[in-house]
């Protein structure tokens, strides 16, 4: 049997854990005409989320879908780079006649699309450097995506990133483009969920009111206990309900994190789990990732490291940038404290959640929140 709790991938209809509610309100948004603006925080399931939405029949009959994360990017060049990429990647491979589709109008690109001598399949060539204007590329992807012969979806994650490009206005441009368009929809994507509000809810901003917005939280507990048991026993073992449930809650129900301790333990064969099983599989994977988050303490400032440090230690942080927090924990100074956690959630290593209107600060990533616990 295969393992039924994925990782990567398109998870099959028969593995995929609830997100009925936001399955439907994606697909029924974006069959309305309308964009949506999906945030959660990382790893939660979002990327997951949006491959389900694309591989169900009224989405995947009917439309063209892409999809690209621009986490790593920096200048509209490589936004260029990776929408042309994806095009390219869902559209030609499948039909060698939309090749000229795709020349007559990303002209700017021409050059890097090519038919193979031997074979005669479409060959695709593209590299950073070849984007020599890529407002022009952008302009004439657009175009394309206007003018395909079925209607589009294209879903861009970690969005919020295009407010940190070198460039000036890049939300003022991709508006102009976007707004015009009736034959694509956006699935604006993204974790920083403060920065996409500003970018989508601020009514001085480009992106103002141009998609219905969609919180990702994590899948509900009793759905997810049933869901395991459901799987263990399908493949000859049993899982004890206790276990599942501590499980979920050491680590908040965070969707990657549990998902991969299930995996490892169903591919363990391990039969009528206990908690002290769910902490042996913990063990091994901290054991495993060790390094890499030592490399991840390494690059921080000192002030970073201690409060990433005093976060994990406290679960949920509120105010770790007063005076009484700030003495609790020895760190240098309240300012020091505010500049760290500025740059910690500019880098993703600490989240927040709402709790009325008070932030509770956290570590995004549970295993290295636990990591921290033990180490430090």
């Amino acid at each position: 049997m295969v393992n039924p709790f994925y990782l990567t991938g398109i998870i099959p209809e028969e593995y995929f854990c609830d997100r009925e509610a936001e399955t439907r309100r994606m697909i029924s948004t974006l069959l309305n005409g309308e964009n949506v603006l999906l945030s959660s925080a990382r790893r939660i399931g979002k990327t997951q989320l949006i491959r389900h939405v694309f591989a169900s029949p009224e989405i995947r009959d009917n439309y063209y879908c892409f999809y690209i994360d621009i986490f790593a990017t920096s200048s509209i060049q490589e936004l260029a780079y990776f929408m042309g990429k994806a095009i390219y990647a869902s559209i030609v491979p499948g039909d060698k006649r939309l090749v000229g589709s795709v020349v007559s109008t990303i002209k700017s690109l021409a050059g890097a699309f090519s038919l193979d001598p031997v074979t005669g399949q479409p060959k695709f060539s593209l590299e950073l450097g070849n984007i020599h204007s890529p407002v022009l590329t952008l302009e004439e992807i657009f175009a394309y995506l206007e003018q395909a012969d079925k209607p589009c979806i294209f879903a861009i994650d970690e969005f919020q990133q295009i407010a940190r490009y070198q460039e000036d206005n890049v939300e003022a441009l991709l508006r102009t483009h976007i707004q015009k368009m009736n034959n694509c929809r956006f699935i604006f994507a993204g974790s920083e969920r403060e920065l996409l509000e500003q970018m989508f809810l601020s009514y001085a901003k480009p992106f103002y009111n141009s998609a219905q917005p969609l919180f990702l939280d994590k899948i509900d507990k009793v759905k997810y206990i049933k869901f395991v048991e459901k799987n263990f026993e399908a493949g000859g073992l049993s899982a004890n309900e206790e276990a599942i449930h501590y499980c979920y809650d050491i680590l908040e129900g965070n969707t990657y994190c549990v998902q991969k301790v299930f995996h490892t333990l169903f591919a363990d064969r391990k039969d009528a789990l206990t908690p002290e099983d769910i902490d042996d599989v913990l063990s091994s994977i901290l054991e495993e990732n060790s390094h890499s988050y030592q490399d991840v303490m390494s690059k921080l400032t000192l002030p970073q490291r201690q409060l990433m440090i005093a976060v994990a230690q406290c679960g949920r942080a509120v105010h770790p940038t007063s005076g009484a927090f700030v003495r609790h924990h020895g760190l240098v100074s309240p300012s020091s404290a505010q500049k760290a956690l500025n740059a910690l959630l500019d880098k993703q290593y600490l989240t927040y959640q709402l709790e009325g209107d008070v932030k509770e600060y956290k570590v995004a990533d549970k295993f290295l929140e636990r990591w921290l616990v033990r180490t430090y």
